[in-house]
């Protein structure tokens, strides 16, 4: 066995003849990429499967599909964390997604690997067989979070039975929330009992089994200006961004960065948050917090110590924000706002940088 990789795609083969065809698709997706790899011996299916089985990868057996299936099962756990999986036969005539093909990409890269070999892509999701809307693609695409995969599954197959279904945007961020390329049988309501999709970055409401609660998409819309004494540690600094994003009912998942002056950069209870939460963290000088425009409540202790008069509004303005949505909030020597910013979701685009 021998494998080799390309950025997200992982290869492993099982003959010589799966070995050629390796080599030539690495090549032909990129090749600078695949001149800096090697490829490597590989004495467990196992291990090497279990060493790539994660959400952002690809994994591409070069083989039997048998091979393939018999190598994942231990692993296979949620459609929402496992990896993209795609079979190739040796000969490359069929290129078959297994696993994950919405959310883990496995369609798309099929798609992309039998363009390069001149192979068939073998597709067997009914959403892209009929070319219909698939809401698990909307929302991989655009990087949004799905609420309850069940309801998700739940809505493909209404979907396709009925053929239309509607949708909302939390009238709260309707400004700022902007939705292209949905097809004409998906339709916007503001009446808030009939969508089957809403989406909003706000939490959902844990699930009674009534499936009265739409299925929400979860955009990350949301910065999170966060200033604190030092020493404050990342549990402290969790609590009060997790009380008040339950106060303002804002999912985590809507959380696309955490931003701060840069004086903070090194701060450990910030940047352990930060890793945590898996949440960027961005610092701005005091110089480009001060340029913000806006109505900041402001602070002369804080302006003498950092040179911003106001730390956690002015970041999240900086981030980019149109709006603030919580204005400076104090606990115990941290300060915290939350800001939205405008999100330009499109079915048709491409995955978001």
């Amino acid at each position: 066995m021998e494998s080799i990789e390309v950025s997200e795609y992982k290869f492993i083969c099982f003959t010589d003849a799966g070995k050629r065809l390796m080599q030539e698709i690495a090549e032909k997706l990129s090749s600078a990429d695949a001149k800096e790899g090697r490829i490597n011996k590989e004495s467990s299916l196992g291990e090497w499967t279990k060493s790539f089985f994660r959400k952002g990868n690809i994994l591409v057996y070069i083989g039997a599909v048998g091979i393939a299936v018999r190598a994942i099962a231990p692993f296979v756990d949620d459609k929402t964390k496992d990896p993209g999986v795609i079979v190739i036969d040796e000969q490359g005539k069929y290129v078959i997604p297994i696993l994950s093909g919405h959310i883990g990409g496995a369609v798309d890269a099929s798609r992309k690997l039998a363009e390069l070999i001149g192979a068939k892509a073998v597709i067997t999701t009914a959403s892209d067989l009929r070319g219909e809307f698939s809401v698990d693609v909307f929302a991989t695409k655009n990087g949004m979070a799905i609420s309850d995969i069940k309801m998700a599954k739940g809505f493909t197959a209404d979907f396709l039975r009925l053929g239309k279904a509607f949708y909302s945007i939390d009238e709260r961020f309707e400004d700022e929330i902007h939705v292209n390329g949905i097809p004409e049988n998906i339709k916007f309501t503001r009446e808030t009992e009939s969508p089957q999709f809403f989406i909003s970055p706000q939490k959902a409401a844990e699930n009674s089994g009534d499936n009265k609660e739409p299925l929400i998409l979860i955009p990350k819309c949301i910065a999170a200006g966060i200033g604190c004494r030092k020493g404050k540690s990342s549990d402290e600094l969790s609590a009060f961004l997790m009380s008040m994003l339950e106060t303002e009912n804002i999912d985590i998942r809507a959380i696309k960065a955490i931003c701060s002056i840069d004086i903070k950069k090194d701060e450990p209870g910030l940047v352990e948050l930060s890793e945590n939460l898996a949440i960027p963290f961005i610092t701005y000088s005091s110089t480009e917090l001060m340029e913000q425009q806006g109505d900041f409540s402001s602070s002369e202790f804080a302006l003498e110590v950092t040179g911003a008069d106001n730390v956690c509004e002015r970041a999240v303005m900086a981030y980019g924000c149109k709006r603030l949505i919580l204005k400076k909030t104090a606990r115990d020597g941290m300060t915290l706002a939350l800001g939205i910013m405008d999100t330009f979701l499109d079915y048709m685009g491409e995955l978001p940088e």
